[in-house]
């Protein structure tokens, strides 16, 4: 079923079919490619270089894609079902609506209005017991669609049943994980494995964040071990971001060390 037409923009934090006007309902929407229009929903202005994805009823995202320099985003479920819309940006408010059903075929057209995040007018001093943090809100998707890095989430963390955390990094590209008794640069014999960057033609430690906080500061030229089992369990792992390359390494996390970074957040509790 085709289901195209020419709309307006949406109403507020929400997602609206276009041609009909209303805000869209669960089931009603068919096709299996969404286009659309992200704006602003106080201003109406276009909402570039958005997070757009699609995520199964688990929440597991399938496929994702970010929006263009007008606010414009073309996606395509891999095949018919239902899913959820995820649409998230810097200084908005992240939105997921859904359950929708995608057909086998045809293009649904969307308008998409986000709601500026709230301005904190004071700074406000909370404790709190614990540790965790929102994926979304620390921009861990927008990263993953930029294509940078290497990104690693909680459900494949799981799957692969690891012992630690370090072992799901040994398939990283640029990155080796030593484990205890066998490192030949830091034969310490320690409790857990340590993970090494390999910067211009020789191995160095990488600086280690754990929800944001550099709890391990890496460098070349005698640098401290830097072992992720030593901060935090697999089990409390959310997602994990490694930037082992210069030209990808996000600049707020490169310039500590000079050799890369590896960014662990943890479930929000």
């Amino acid at each position: 079923m085709c289901a195209s037409a020419r709309l307006r923009w949406a109403v507020a934090g929400s997602v609206v079919l276009l041609g009909s006007g209303l805000p869209l309902t669960r089931g009603e929407a068919r096709g299996q490619e969404l286009r659309g229009a992200i704006v602003d929903a106080a201003s109406a202005r276009p909402v570039v270089l958005a997070y757009v994805g699609l995520l199964a009823p688990g929440r597991e995202f399938v496929v994702a894609t970010l929006a263009d320099g007008e606010g414009r985003f073309s996606i395509r479920a891999p095949e018919a079902g239902s899913y959820f819309l995820y649409v998230a940006r810097t200084g908005y408010r992240p939105l997921l609506d859904g359950l929708f059903d995608l057909g086998e075929d045809g293009v649904l057209e969307l308008s998409v209005g986000m709601t500026p995040a709230p301005i904190p007018v004071e700074p406000v001093v909370v404790e709190v017991e614990g540790r965790g943090v929102d994926l979304a809100s620390v921009g861990f998707y927008e990263r993953r669609a930029s294509g940078q890095g290497h990104f690693i989430t909680r459900e494949e963390i799981e799957r692969s049943a690891v012992g630690e955390l370090a072992d799901a990094m040994r398939n990283v590209v640029g990155l080796r994980v030593y484990e205890p008794g066998v490192n030949p640069l830091f034969p310490t014999g320690v409790q857990h494995s340590e993970i090494l960057v390999r910067r211009d033609g020789e191995w160095c430690s990488p600086t280690l964040f754990v929800d944001g906080v550099a709890v391990a500061r890496g460098g070349r030229g005698g640098s401290r071990p830097v072992r992720p089992d030593d901060y935090v369990d697999p089990s409390e792992v959310d997602g994990v971001e490694i930037y082992t390359r210069p030209a990808e390494t996000p600049l707020e996390f490169e310039r500590t060390g000079g050799c890369g970074a590896v960014l662990v957040w943890t479930r929000k509790r």
